[in-house]
């Protein structure tokens, strides 16, 4: 019996231990390019730009940027890494971990208590939303770490503490900022339905379902816009809308997609001019979709402040 309880304990272990657990690498320095966005005289510059800030203020800023964070969160992954590292003075906790994870789009920065008066949540969350993300949408990885790393600098620098109004206003726009994302998000899949009834509706030439998919699309894209999304989120919303009916207007030329859609009335199976609207059933169960310098941290803790952004 006992051993049978040992080996009990031993499986519930295995089976309640985190899957995508991965192993957290060295450090090589305070620029850890692991993804290879910089390159070596630009690792070199951003490298001696962080030392001279750790000289004027003790504080020490780690940038690391992983190709993939192996199924883990983007907050788990920072914080076991910003612990594991050390970063900040063990007895300031004077951290800051900027990680940016290529494969999961998605990047965080974490903060040590020390800093938190000067680097608050709701500034973190600015950071990434105004400077990291916006050059990272256009596939610009290098300019957007640069540039938010850059602004970085200058908040702890100036080791300027945040009155509770500006933490306040800051708070503020960070929910207003998540409330545009998720109107946009509530909004993506009717759109993309909407889009994809215009496309196939298009493509077979039924003018009915063509105007009703076209109608419901836009006033999904307008009503997101009066749901105050941000102007990135609705351009999404527009280039998921065109690339849905592009590819439900392919399908609709199909044969086999235009019957079903046209239904079975006079002329519409066969013909390939316009008609008003289907005959019959208009579904189909079918798819044809065919280099840095090294230095060691000096043992802080993450204090688990910060914000993470995804683009």
């Amino acid at each position: 019996m006992p051993n049978r309880l040992v080996l009990l304990a031993l499986l519930v272990g295995v089976l309640t231990a985190p899957v995508h657990a991965q192993e957290l690498p060295d450090h090589v320095g305070k620029v850890n390019d692991f993804a290879g966005v910089l390159d070596a005289g630009q690792r070199t510059a951003l490298d001696a730009q962080l030392a001279d800030l750790e000289r004027a203020t003790s504080a020490e800023v780690a940038v690391v940027t992983m190709r993939t964070l192996g199924g883990q969160t983007v907050e788990e992954y920072a914080t076991a890494l910003f612990n594991a590292w050390g970063i900040g003075k063990a007895d300031r906790d004077n951290g800051v971990l900027i990680l940016v994870a290529l494969q999961e789009r998605a990047m965080r920065i974490e903060v040590g208590y020390g800093l938190e008066g000067v680097l608050p949540d709701g500034l973190a969350g600015a950071v990434i939303r105004e400077t990291f993300t916006p050059p990272f949408v256009a596939g610009d990885y290098r300019r957007g770490l640069l540039e938010g790393t850059a602004r970085i600098i200058d908040i702890v620098r100036r080791n300027e503490t945040l009155t509770p109004e500006q933490r306040a206003a800051l708070d503020a726009a960070a929910a207003e900022a998540g409330k545009t994302w998720f109107v946009a998000a509530v909004a993506s899949p009717f759109v993309a339905a909407a889009a994809f009834a215009f496309g196939t509706a298009a493509g077979a030439r039924v003018v009915v379902q063509m105007l009703f998919g076209l109608v419901v699309a836009v006033g999904g894209v307008f009503g997101a816009s009066l749901g105050e999304a941000t102007r990135t989120s609705l351009a999404l919303l527009v280039l998921l809308a065109v690339a849905v009916a592009v590819w439900g207007y392919r399908l609709g030329r199909r044969p086999k997609w235009r019957r079903a859609i046209r239904g079975s009335g006079k002329g519409a199976g066969g013909s390939s001019g316009w008609i008003v609207e289907a005959s019959g059933s208009s579904s189909s169960s079918s798819s044809d979709s065919g280099s840095s310098s090294s230095g060691d941290f000096g043992g802080g803790s993450s204090g688990g402040g910060g914000a993470s952004g995804h683009w």
